[in-house]
């Protein structure tokens, strides 16, 4: 009797979470991702983070909050972008019609897969930056 079985699939351990997006004539990629439910005063909502290691000399970040915990695609006053760049300057998402994120995806449990994509025009004063082709699949924490 044998205590292996052979498998064509492979499981991996642990789930995988990615994050990038280009920023002008730079693609960007967060390794450290990240999905929280979380109530804000009387709102209850969703931040999908992304980010270096805390060990990492690397600076720069993004966090998205949305309002709710549900798929779907949000806009205007129900999202808020927060990109904070390699030199730590720190822009937020702008009144801009075309500001879309869409969740495809929102397993609500721990290590769930929380999964969608985003187009935001962030400011920092005059200047300002799009967030082009933005992908990420963060991990659900409790």
């Amino acid at each position: 009797m044998s205590a292996c079985n052979k498998s064509d699939k492979l499981t991996p351990l642990f789930p995988s979470s990615s994050f990038s997006f280009s920023a002008g004539d730079s693609l960007i990629s967060f390794p450290v991702n990240q999905a929280f439910a979380q109530d804000v005063y009387n709102t209850h909502t969703t931040l999908i983070t992304g980010q270096y290691e805390d060990t990492s000399s690397r600076k720069g970040s993004i966090s998205i909050r949305i309002y709710g915990d549900t798929t779907g695609k949000f806009r205007g006053d129900s999202l808020l972008v927060t990109y904070i760049s390699s030199s730590g300057a720190t822009y937020y998402n702008t009144k801009d019609s075309d500001n879309v994120v869409t969740i495809d995806k929102c397993v609500k449990k721990y290590n769930g897969t929380v999964s969608g994509s985003f187009t935001v025009r962030v400011a920092n004063g005059p200047a300002s930056l799009r967030l082009n082709h933005g992908i990420f699949t963060a991990l659900y924490q409790e």
